[in-house]
C-alpha cells in the first residue's frame, strides 16, 4: 500500500509541476507539451488510485477505513488537477483562435487596402471568421463540459461500485451470522434432547431404587413379632 501511495504522490506532484509550467510559460509549444505531460501524469495517478481501491477491498474493516479516507482525498485532488488542466487547455485554445483570427484580419485588411471593391467581401469574410471562431470556442467548451461530465460519471460509478462491494460484504457477514445462529439452534436442540434423556434415566433409576427399597422393607414389616415370655 505504501508503495502505491508513494507512486501516486509522485505522479500527482509531477502533474502539478507540469500545470504550473503550462501556466507560467509564454511559448505556446512549451505550454502544449507541459499540458500533455500533465495529462499523462494525471492518468497514471488515476490508475494507481484504482489499484489502491482494489487492494482496499481485501483489507479488514479496521484497516480499510483509514485507507478509504485517503483514497477519497486522492480522488478529490485528481478532480482539482483535471479541472486545472481543462482550464489551461481552454485558455491555450482561446489564445490560438484569437491569434488565428488576428492573422486573418490582417491579411484581409491588407488585401482590402489595395482594392476598394473588395472591402465588402473582406468584411463578410471577417464576419464569417468571427462566427467560425465563436463556434469553435463553443465546441471546445462543450467538449470540455463533456469531459467533465465523463469524469464525474466515472467517479459516481466508482462510488457505486464501492457501495456495492460494501453491501456484498455486509450480506456475506449476515449470511455467516445466520449460519452461526442455525448451528447454535441445532446445538441447543441436541442439548435439550440429551437433557430430556438424562432426566428420564434419572427417573428410571429413582424408580428402581424405590422398588428395591420397598422390596427389602416389605418382608421386615410382615415378619411376626417374637412371643413375650
Amino acid at each position: 500500500m505504501e508503495e502505491y501511495e508513494d507512486e501516486y504522490r509522485a505522479h500527482s506532484s509531477e502533474a502539478a509541476a507540469h500545470l504550473e509550467t503550462a501556466r507560467a510559460t509564454a511559448d505556446r509549444d512549451d505550454r502544449q507539451q507541459a499540458a500533455a505531460a500533465a495529462s499523462r501524469s494525471i492518468d497514471a495517478a488515476r490508475e494507481v488510485v484504482s489499484m489502491l481501491e482494489m487492494e482496499a477491498g481485501a483489507l479488514p474493516k479496521t484497516e480499510r477505513a483509514p485507507l478509504s479516507s485517503r483514497i477519497r482525498a486522492y480522488r478529490s485532488e485528481l478532480t482539482d488537477l483535471s479541472r486545472r488542466l481543462r482550464e489551461a487547455t481552454r485558455a491555450d485554445a482561446r489564445q490560438a483562435a484569437a491569434v488565428a483570427s488576428d492573422c486573418i484580419r490582417e491579411e484581409l485588411f491588407s488585401a482590402a487596402s489595395g482594392d476598394g471593391g473588395g472591402r465588402d467581401e473582406s468584411e463578410r469574410m471577417l464576419a464569417n471568421s468571427d462566427r467560425l471562431a465563436s463556434s469553435t470556442n463553443r465546441l471546445r467548451e462543450a467538449h470540455a463540459a463533456t469531459l467533465d461530465m465523463e469524469e464525474r460519471g466515472a467517479a459516481i460509478m466508482g462510488d457505486l461500485a464501492r457501495q456495492r462491494e460494501t453491501l456484498m460484504r455486509t450480506r456475506g457477514t449476515l449470511g455467516a451470522a445466520r449460519e452461526g445462529l442455525e448451528a447454535s439452534r441445532r446445538v441447543l436442540r441436541q442439548m435439550g434432547r440429551r437433557a430430556a434423556t438424562n432426566k428420564a434415566v434419572l427417573r428410571g433409576i429413582f424408580a428402581v431404587v424405590l422398588l428395591m427399597f420397598l422390596w427389602i422393607a416389605w418382608p421386615s414389616a410382615e415378619a411376626p413379632s417374637p412371643p413375650v415370655g
